[in-house]
C-alpha cells in the first residue's frame, strides 16, 4: 500500500466519469489524480 502514502489522509475533491478508454480519474487535494482502469481483467491504478 505504499503506492498510495502520497494521497493518504487527502480529501478526494472530483471524480471524473469514465473517458473513451473507460478509465476513471480521482482527483485528490494538491492536484493528484488517480487513474483507474482495468487490465486482463483486474484493476490497475496509476498517479498522472
Amino acid at each position: 500500500m505504499d503506492k498510495f502514502e502520497q494521497i493518504r489522509m487527502m480529501e478526494l475533491v472530483k471524480v471524473e466519469d469514465p473517458d473513451a478508454d473507460g478509465d476513471i480519474t480521482l482527483i485528490f487535494q494538491e492536484d493528484k489524480k488517480l487513474k483507474i482502469k482495468i487490465v486482463d481483467g483486474k484493476l490497475s491504478s496509476e498517479f498522472i
